[in-house]
């Protein structure tokens, strides 16, 4: 045997030098030497020389070794020789005899090999452990402990890269790593490292160590797998601790040609054993330490909770301890509407803009509406395979789209007394890091926020209180003192800060409900029609209002009617920019400081009225004729209008102070006792006639309610001096003869002007005639005759016989229209509504004639009377009106006609109507005494810019 095997250190060497002999003493094409290693007896080759050994795949090997002896398959010998084989392509015969009786020698030469290595393996696996836990040195950081774990490794094996990976996720279908610690990689790892489940089953239900050489395994799942690191040889052991697995520690080597042993896999064994009970015992004193990080940090939260009486400042406090407590990304509180059925966001941290905008949770629904609605904590390592959905529209879609961004959620329920305030969300962009323990921590916490949301709502509801009843004293002094523009001002500028609302305003309306004063604050002063809009949103009580129905701008408000609906005031109107209605409270509010604003406004109206009224009656009795006087329940003179002191003090003296039944005479004392006692105790009061003096008087008696603190009655006296009644009654008839004498002189003055009417109408009707048939005639004949000269005549002569030619004609026209003006033939020989039509004609404005009902000749009067009224009405719209068009509309009825006479000029008011006619224009005046004359009436309907609209009512 060759002296180079014997000087073999290991079985790889020995593998080589022995197929180098080999190949030499046969004569082979190639030789190929396997070992099999482990319990399980793995067949490995470990050294190749020549050529055609692809012709092996090991099979023959195998079953020379099992069978212990030679074999021989066309090319390929296989010689067995202890747990070794030497396989031939092409070997001599005479050389496999003579390496056949070397056996024994060559399998005494390869366990001596082996047990050499064995020796030297065990004193580099203890030397490794040893190292490993000098270089660890007791180390409770868990961080430190991977990292140093996986440098030992690398250096141990001598590859160029290792990492040490902990299970975040761990089933039976796989397992995968959350952070991971590596030594030698270039690129940091991000994601975590995945583990089938075949080599789950192998690291972690077996135990063993996988050991990976690209030549060996380049066409195997494995290689696969390790595609993304591409090692070249590479070794996984598992880490476990207490029959629990932590994770993986993964040592390889990208050198060409290099190569994972069984050696090298005990040894990462042996390491991982090591630094498994390191990982262990960081992991538990980073547990422990947590626990008391936790306490104490739960302590500084309760305290820093408990520091805030101010709810925004409290939910502040609270994300601001939750993030850093629990190591999460974002966080966010969410706050039970009143309806009951959503949840939006309050107070967040880390999350978008537009999140925190559009995250509107239901209630029952995601992690967040589950747990305000089981009012229990709620998680979701990874959300999108949860299966609890998104709690609103836009997490949802999110969720479709594969764009939420985060997969660790926890939802907290906060309850308190009153019942579930909201839910605080924990939200983690990787999978939910919290275990058992932290879960627990996180209930406590919430706990303690619940506690402090509930003592700072109480603070907060108790402010408030103070801050309404503080606004409904201010709303009620300030109206209470005046009710001018600025006390309305002031009291609205009072309750919209109140409402913590940007715009107010207080509308008081009349008893038609007409908006007739308004005041506002941080608002311009809205239209009428705006105005109109608010009424119209009024309901019983206090109600929000959507964008769509308040004023522009705002984006949410609520409106509350200022009384009840049998008295109504006003109402008060409120608005914000925020699209957020208006809560509970804030209506409650409005609803009370409407009703404050409603009492001071009624009080003061009545006061108001009740000074009125006073003032009024006072008024009636001082300037009253009869005598009017007022005693206490003793019969004391308590007051004395001017007509009895006129009266009666010359006779008695001052009345006041006076004893009321001793003013009459002896006589008749008794007649105004029996008016007294009969006024105390009938609804009707007393009567008498007594006598003070000279006067005879009639009294009326009527008691008088009594006051507070008071027993009996007053009493109240108004008398009448009977001796005036005649002159009274001699001043009615004179005033009554008066005014018939003046009725008469208006009816003949009435009857004077029909006759110089229809005189003048006689007059302008023979005028016309006599200048038709007399001047008009007169004129043609002119014309025909300077008509014939003209023809006769040439030159410059016949151009002046033609221009006097065409004066003629002219005043022919003139005349003519001067006697159709004045009566035209028409009305008389075609009737009324062709008069008309000619009149429309005429008139300089456009205008059209329409008839209504079933049209008739009239009486020649009325008819000339409506000719006369359109022909002024039209040369009034032709002077002033300005109009566009008129029109003049006839409607016959069974009893009479009427006529309206309408245009769309610029109209007029009443007052411009009669300062024309103190100027002297008087067309309208004489309308309204020609219609009058006829028997009709007149009605005007014009305003500025509206046109004027004029219309008859004539009998006939």
């Amino acid at each position: 045997m060759p002296p180079a095997l014997a000087a073999a250190q290991t079985a790889r060497a020995f593998a080589a030098a022995l197929a180098e002999y080999a190949c030499q003493v046969t004569a082979a094409h190639g030789v190929q030497v396997w070992v099999a290693e482990g319990e399980a007896g793995r067949l490995e080759a470990l050294a190749q020389q020549g050529r055609g050994l692809g012709l092996s795949d090991g099979t023959l090997a195998r079953r020379a070794v099992d069978g212990g002896s030679v074999l021989e398959e066309g090319m390929l010998v296989c010689l067995p020789f202890g747990c070794g084989v030497l396989e031939f392509v092409g070997a001599s015969p005479e050389g496999i005899a003579e390496l056949s009786a070397l056996v024994p020698l060559l399998t005494l030469a390869l366990e001596g090999v082996q047990a050499r290595e064995a020796r030297r393996g065990r004193g580099r696996v203890a030397e490794t452990v040893e190292a490993l836990v000098r270089r660890l040195a007791g180390s409770l950081d868990l961080a430190e402990v991977l990292t140093r774990t996986a440098q030992s490794a690398a250096q141990a094996l001598g590859f160029s890269r290792a990492f040490v990976a902990l299970f975040s996720e761990f089933g039976e279908g796989g397992a995968r790593t959350g952070d991971v610690f590596s030594h030698g990689f270039d690129e940091t790892f991000t994601g975590g490292v995945g583990v089938g489940p075949i080599s789950l089953e192998t690291l972690i239900r077996r135990g063993e160590a996988i050991r990976f050489e690209r030549a060996r395994d380049a066409d195997s799942p494995m290689a696969q797998g390790l595609l993304e690191l591409n090692p070249e040889a590479a070794v996984i052991a598992p880490l476990s601790a207490r029959g629990q697995p932590l994770g993986v520690l993964y040592v390889d080597s990208r050198r060409p040609g290099a190569t994972a042993t069984e050696d090298d896999a005990r040894l990462v064994l042996a390491l991982a054993e090591q630094a498994s009970l390191a990982i262990d015992n960081a992991r538990l004193y980073g547990i422990e330490t947590r626990k008391r990080e936790a306490a104490e940090a739960l302590r500084e939260a309760g305290a820093a909770l408990a520091g805030s009486l101010h709810l925004g400042d409290t939910l502040a406090r609270v994300l601001e301890r939750a993030v850093p407590l629990f190591r999460a990304d974002a966080a966010a509180i969410y706050e039970a509407q009143p309806d009951g059925r959503t949840l939006s966001i309050r107070s967040a941290v880390g999350l978008p803009s537009e999140y925190v905008l559009r995250v509107r949770a239901k209630m029952g629904a995601g992690v967040t509406g589950r747990a305000a609605q089981r009012r229990e904590p709620v998680a979701a390592h990874d959300l999108a395979n949860a299966n609890y959905g998104g709690g609103s529209r836009y997490t949802r879609q999110l969720l479709a789209g594969g764009r939420y961004p985060y997969k660790g959620v926890l939802g907290l329920p906060l309850i308190t007394r009153a019942g579930v305030f909201g839910t605080l969300t924990l939200y983690w962009e990787a999978t939910l890091p919290l275990d058992d323990d932290d879960l627990a921590l996180a209930g406590v916490f919430a706990a303690q926020a619940s506690l402090a949301v509930e003592n700072a709502r109480l603070y907060e509801e108790e402010l408030r209180r103070e801050r309404e009843a503080a606004v409904l004293l201010n709303v009620g002094r300030v109206l209470g003192e005046s009710q001018n523009d600025d006390a309305l001002a002031g009291a609205v500028r009072l309750t919209t800060l109140a409402l913590n609302a940007g715009r107010g305003l207080i509308a008081l309306t009349d008893d038609a409900g007409k908006p007739v004063r308004c005041a506002t604050f941080n608002l311009y002063p809205p239209t009428p029609e705006e105005l109109a809009s608010l009424k119209a949103q009024l309901g019983r009580g206090p109600r929000p209002l959507p964008r769509r129905a308040c004023l522009p701008v705002a984006g949410s408000g609520l409106i509350v009617p200022l009384g009840d609906e049998a008295h109504p005031l006003g109402f008060l109107y409120a608005d914000d920019p925020s699209p957020e209605a208006p809560g509970d409270h804030a209506l409650q509010l409005a609803r009370s400081v409407a009703d404050q604003m409603a009492q001071t406004l009624i009080r003061v109206r009545l006061l108001s009225a009740l000074e009125r009224e006073e003032a009024r009656y006072r008024q009636l009795a001082e300037g009253a004729h009869d005598l009017i006087l007022s005693a206490d329940a003793g019969g004391t003179v308590t007051y004395a209008n001017p007509a009895a002191s006129r009266l009666l003090e010359p006779l008695t003296g001052p009345l006041v102070g006076e004893k009321l039944l001793a003013l009459s005479t002896p006589t008749t004392r008794d007649a105004l006792r029996a008016a007294w006692d009969a006024a105390r105790t009938e609804s009707a009061g007393g009567r008498a006639e007594i006598q003070i003096g000279p006067y005879r008087l009639e009294v009326r008696l009527s008691a008088v309610e009594a006051g507070p603190g008071e027993i009996h009655s007053g009493m109240l006296l108004v008398a009448r001096d009977l001796s005036e009644l005649q002159t009274l009654a001699d001043e009615i008839t004179r005033r009554g003869q008066a005014l018939e004498a003046a009725t008469s002189r208006q009816s003949e003055l009435r009857t004077y002007l029909s006759l110089f009417t229809q005189a003048q109408e006689e007059e302008r009707k023979r005028i016309s005639r006599e200048l038709h048939d007399d001047t008009a005639q007169v004129l043609t004949a002119s014309g025909r005759r300077v008509a014939r000269l003209a023809r006769e005549l040439s030159g410059e002569q016949r151009q002046r016989a033609d221009d006097i030619l065409a004066d003629l004609n002219a005043a022919l026209d003139s005349v003519r229209r001067f006697a159709r003006n004045l009566r035209p033939s028409v009305l008389d020989d075609l009737g009324l509504l062709p008069a008309l039509e000619w009149l429309a004609g005429q008139a300089q404005t456009p205008t059209r004639l329409e008839v209504g009902g079933h049209d008739r000749r009239l009486n020649a009067a009325t008819e000339l009377t409506i000719f006369r009224l359109a022909q002024e009405a039209l040369n009034n719209v032709d002077k002033h009106a300005g109009a566009g068009s008129a029109a003049i509309r006839v409607i016959f009825g069974e009893g009479g006609v009427d006529v309206v006479i309408s245009d769309d000029g610029q109209g007029f008011t009443p007052q411009q109507a009669e300062a024309r006619a103190q100027e002297g224009h008087l067309g309208l005046t004489g309308l309204r005494e020609r219609v009058a004359l006829a028997g009709g009436e007149l009605n005007v309907d014009s305003g500025p810019g509206q046109g004027t609209k004029l219309r008859f009512s004539l009998p006939g």
